[in-house]
């Protein structure tokens, strides 16, 4: 009887080792996937490290997990790398983290990224990425937290299935030719905190949905086609007292500069140059102590100036060189 039982067990440890691959196969052969789909390697970094006679877990820019020596960060980041992103690498599915940032990798983004469900951080920013943002990407990704696709060459619109994506914390599309307008189902990204669409190609009004969001730290816009007026009542009533920077630069926006930024009272960087904001500067700014860049110039901004506080403000400004108002059609008095 001993020895039966002494046969199970052997039988059953074989199994579970069996169970338990030393390599990963789907993992290497997608890196080896992305080996071949460089074009251009100056420093040799992959032509020399990433190579089949090693682990590819010990391979440069690549980490796995403790246990199962699966790819869980794949960091490739300034090393002048030249090429596209092979659809193998959505077969990198324990993958949380992708930087590919600074690099000059080009054509489309696969579809198959889709697959990375665990992936929480992807940076495919200041690339040469073309084309659309798949909408498949956000179907199936819950965890999602930070996206830069920054400084590429996308175009269309961004697919509504982002907004789906509640962890999202940062969203950063600066720098592409993305288009359309920013939707109101923004609405459901209750913990962003960096929202970062400058020069881009979106247009239309500003949503007052946009500042109801009360975790938000930084608003970028500058550099579209935005237009409409920013009245107080409508877009200012509910802004987070939490926003460190507004940048609303570059744009169509008209009618007067809302009084109710004094709700910022962590705002450090006010960018409101170059649309066509009309009547005097909010006295009520000088109370935003925090403020280190004030940025109003290239407007049709007239009256006075409020108060010593004020100018004492806007003379703090002025020695580290952060206000721009003079520079302008504006026509301001001080007294």
């Amino acid at each position: 009887m001993s020895c039966v039982v002494a046969f199970l067990l052997l039988i059953s440890c074989l199994i579970v080792c069996l169970a338990i691959p030393h390599t990963n196969t789907t993992d290497e052969l997608a890196l080896m996937s992305l080996k071949k789909h460089i074009t251009f390697d100056p420093d040799n970094i992959l032509a020399n490290n990433w190579s089949t006679a090693t682990s590819f877990c010990s391979w440069i820019g690549v980490t796995c997990s403790a246990g199962h020596q699966r790819v869980t960060s794949l960091n490739l980041s300034s090393m002048r790398l030249e090429g596209t992103l092979p659809p193998h690498v959505g077969n990198l599915s324990f993958l949380v983290s992708i930087n590919l940032s600074n690099n000059s990798f080009h054509g489309y983004l696969p579809r198959e990224l889709t697959h990375l469900h665990r992936l929480k951080d992807m940076n495919l920013a200041y690339n040469n990425f073309s084309g659309d943002i798949p909408s498949s990407w956000f179907a199936m990704r819950p965890q999602l937290q930070h996206l830069f696709l920054t400084n590429n060459s996308l175009a269309g619109s961004i697919p509504s299935s982002l907004f789906n994506v509640t962890a999202l914390e940062t969203l950063n599309l600066e720098g592409n030719f993305i288009e359309g307008n920013i939707s109101e189902e923004i609405r459901n990204l209750s913990n962003l905190k960096i929202l970062d669409l400058g020069h881009n190609h979106f247009s239309g009004v500003i949503s007052p949905i946009l500042f109801n969001m009360p975790s938000l730290q930084l608003i970028n816009l500058r550099a579209n086609s935005l237009s409409g007026i920013l009245e107080v009542d409508m877009i200012m009533s509910n802004i987070p007292s939490t926003l460190e920077v507004l940048n609303l630069g570059y744009n169509q926006l008209h009618g007067r500069i809302p009084s109710n930024l004094q709700k910022c009272t962590e705002l450090r960087v006010l960018d409101l140059e170059s649309n066509r904001f009309t009547g005097s500067i909010p006295k009520e700014i000088c109370t935003l102590t925090k403020l280190k860049e004030l940025y109003l110039g290239k407007n049709n901004l007239t009256g006075t100036y409020h108060s010593t506080t004020f100018l004492m403000r806007i003379q703090f400004l002025l020695n580290y060189k952060c206000f721009s108002c003079y520079k302008n059609s504006n026509t301001l008095v001080a007294f």
